[in-house]
């Protein structure tokens, strides 16, 4: 992301943006592999503990864990917040709780923490790039993010630059 901003006018407010990406649609031969674990768990429980319903636990839990893979997610950016939905599972984060915005390969992570650390995989959403939209993506949050007046842009590895925000008093 660095250098983006100089590519577009940043009086510019893009407008608000959905998209979804399934991580099957790129290795689709994983597929298989998950439909075999999820009955191996199931037969595991019944076969092995004599039990329906740990069978049906575990098969359940197979699919849940890899959800994001086979069933896919949806993201969405507009002016008042970022959100990301798989399957049951909802996460929405307002840009005024933003506190460091983190760009990978992959996606951008928005944290609420005011540093990294050990909680930053279980703190935030991660918005992951589909296959053609990561400039509009990078865009929008560039945008949005300075809607809340600190400077937050990270490195991707969560280091800070050692510049202060307002936050600071510095």
């Amino acid at each position: 992301m660095p250098g983006a901003e100089e590519s577009f006018d940043s009086q510019e407010i893009p407008e608000a943006i959905r998209w979804r990406v399934r991580l099957s649609d790129k290795a689709p031969m994983k597929m298989p592999m998950i439909v075999i674990m999820a009955i191996l768990a199931f037969a595991l429980g019944v076969f092995l503990f004599k039990n329906p319903l740990l069978g049906i636990i575990g098969f359940a839990m197979m699919f849940g864990s890899t959800a994001e893979f086979w069933l896919g997610s949806t993201f969405s950016i507009d002016d008042k917040r970022a959100t990301a939905r798989t399957g049951f599972s909802f996460s929405a984060m307002e840009w005024n709780e933003v506190k460091r915005i983190i760009p990978d390969a992959g996606g951008i992570k928005l944290s609420p923490l005011d540093r990294a650390g050990p909680m930053d995989a279980f703190r935030g959403i991660y918005l992951r790039f589909g296959k053609d939209n990561r400039e509009r993506i990078e865009r929008s949050v560039l945008t949005f993010g300075k809607h809340i007046e600190r400077n937050v842009v990270d490195g991707p590895d969560g280091g800070r630059d050692g510049s202060t925000g307002p936050e600071s008093g510095g």
